[in-house]
């Protein structure tokens, strides 16, 4: 659930698997400070498919009180050129550049159909990675 005043933010994010719920949730936490943001300003928290059962990434989207999104791999490769941070590990183990950045990149994409920026790149602790996007601002042409 969002927040009046705030246009959609995606939380991205990835973890290892049997990763603590209060692991991922401490990062989010300290993702969306990084912002200025709270829980209740995520529209959605995204990730790759296959990763949406894990208890953790499931636990946060609950608290965030809004929706799961889980995208396929080449969603998340398509955002390649619009991440800030490309993992070989992340790429050799699930063929995408990366998880938390592209995840969100994506889900703002395809929850608006608008290009979408990082407000926040990827944040990381040892077991898990957050990072936030928006939609890229428009601005009107000028007359």
């Amino acid at each position: 659930m969002q927040s009046d005043g705030v246009g959609p933010v995606a939380m991205g994010v990835g973890c290892r698997r049997d990763c603590p719920p209060g692991v991922l949730e401490a990062l989010a936490m300290t993702t969306l400070a990084r912002a200025g943001l709270h829980l209740d300003q995520v529209t959605l928290v995204a990730t790759l498919a296959g990763r949406q059962h894990e208890a953790a990434i499931t636990s946060l989207a609950q608290r965030c009180h809004c929706p799961l999104m889980a995208l396929p791999p080449e969603a998340l490769r398509a955002r390649e050129s619009a991440m800030s941070h490309v993992s070989d590990t992340t790429r050799r183990v699930h063929n995408v550049p990366g998880v938390a950045e592209a995840a969100a990149l994506a889900a703002i994409h395809d929850h608006t159909g608008r290009q979408a920026q990082l407000l926040v790149g990827r944040q990381h602790c040892d077991r898990a990675t957050c990072a936030l996007a928006i939609p890229v601002a428009t601005t009107p042409m000028a007359e």
